[in-house]
């Protein structure tokens, strides 16, 4: 771990965050390889950059040029502004490997929307480029076409912001803009799109910014952010309006009085972290455009609980915070191998022109301590352990979550010993935990 960095980073109890890379030039969105393998000098992410560079990071966590110059205009990196624009949205298509990229381009002085495929012999190096969606009208400020994921149907989902200039082209269906689009890889239209001669699957929408897929109902959940106010999740179905520019909390999940700058979002979903966070919503609070120092908006990541069909938010806390100085705040999001991973656009050390000090951090779990006993955080476990009905066992334990905390060291709760019952337990016996009271004194060692 980075010397200091939980002085620069607050991350939720039992967690660490450390930096993955370094040095990269305003990162944006990160996709991982959906099966990568044990090579370390294979693919394992790639991460736009946002003027133009789509950067890939192997196993070993070295850091190579995928794509250069994907953009035909110089930008003026300012921030805020029309420096804001460039490439964004990424994701990797699982059977060949190829990289669908969003980006704004200029046509004469139009600018203008674009999807393009990149294609690669080995991954580490674009050999071709195929532009699958173009001539979508936009503006060097933000508001563009952003994430793009592929769904559970194997079809290509694409959010478009509606331009900032005219937002009432976010309801008119023959306009592409403010919209959530469905397509087969190609660009073409599926024939059980709502309308199948119109790439819009759904409308409505502001500034769409992120988007991911929730294995638990199979359905699509996007970040879309308001304009003073009403940043917003919302999950995505098929036909609906979501109400710009009239309304940001029509068909919404959640939405924020105060503007967050609300950028990416990620579902753990696959054992990334200990059980009891299973299917729960990580979502980046951006904030403002180039704001320095510990703020009110955004500068976070927050963790939800949503109910089983998806329909509302039950439990909302913020799990990192950034606490240095400077323009650092998360951007990208995605979780990975052994946790969740998030981009800082800006970085820590340098200002908002010209600077390569972006990163990608990841958080992890630490509920393992190093030499001690420890008990896997599992379904099973869990069910069979007593701790929860331990007389010990406190509220501060229980806000906690803390139900195998006997066996993963000591709690961080004040402890008033009221009886244990650690001998009984199964868990005891079966991983040879030798003391009582381990949640004041500690894991057992072997």
């Amino acid at each position: 771990m980075d010397e200091d960095i939980e002085k620069i980073w607050w991350t939720f109890p039992r967690f660490k965050i450390e930096t993955m890379v370094t040095g990269l030039e305003l990162p944006v969105n990160l996709a991982f390889i959906p099966e990568p393998t044990d090579n370390p000098d294979d693919p394992l992410l790639y991460v736009t950059e946002l003027y133009g560079k789509v950067k890939v990071i192997t196993n070993n966590w070295k850091v190579h040029i995928y794509a250069d110059n994907l953009l035909n205009y110089e930008p003026n990196y300012e921030f805020p502004g029309t420096g804001e624009s460039g490439l964004t949205g990424i994701c990797v298509e699982p059977e060949s490997g190829d990289i669908f990229v969003s980006m704004i381009y200029e046509d004469n002085e139009d600018v203008k929307n674009k999807l393009v495929r990149l294609k690669s012999k080995d991954g580490l190096k674009m050999d071709s480029m195929e532009t699958i969606l173009e001539d979508i009208p936009s503006i060097k400020a933000a508001h563009q076409m952003q994430a793009i994921t592929i769904g559970f149907d194997g079809k290509l989902y694409v959010n478009i912001g509606e331009g900032m200039v005219n937002p009432e082209v976010a309801q008119d269906d023959s306009d592409l803009r403010g919209k959530v689009l469905r397509m087969n890889l190609d660009g073409s239209i599926p024939e059980d799109n709502p309308n199948p001669d119109s790439l819009v699957y759904a409308k409505g929408f502001r500034n769409p910014f992120g988007a991911r897929w929730r294995k638990s109902d199979g359905s699509l959940y996007i970040a879309d952010n308001g304009p003073a106010y009403d940043d917003r999740v919302a999950k995505v179905e098929a036909g609906k309006n979501y109400g710009w520019p009239e309304s940001m909390r029509q068909n919404s999940l959640f939405w924020s009085n105060l503007s967050q700058g609300i950028t990416s979002l990620d579902f753990m979903q696959n054992g990334e972290f200990p059980y009891e966070f299973e299917d729960e919503l990580f979502v980046a609070f951006f904030g403002s455009a180039y704001e320095t120092g510990h703020a009110i908006k955004g500068k976070k990541i927050v963790k939800m609980k949503l109910n089983k069909d998806g329909s509302a938010v039950n439990s909302f806390d913020v799990f990192v915070r950034y606490m240095g100085k400077h323009a650092a705040s998360p951007c990208g999001l995605s979780f990975g191998p052994g946790g969740l991973y998030f981009t800082d656009l800006h970085g820590e050390k340098n200002g908002p022109k010209h600077a390569a000090s972006g990163n990608i951090f990841r958080v992890s779990s630490i509920i393992k301590a190093e030499g001690e006993i420890t008990v896997p955080y599992t379904i099973e476990n869990t069910s069979r352990c007593l701790c929860p009905g331990c007389p010990t066992r406190n509220e501060c334990m229980r806000n906690r979550n803390q139900v195998l905390f006997c066996s993963q060291g000591k709690t961080e709760c004040e402890v008033e010993r009221r009886g244990c019952l650690c001998g009984e337990c199964p868990i005891q016996g079966e991983y040879g935990l030798t003391e009582f009271y381990y949640c004041d004194e500690g894991a057992a060692k072997k």
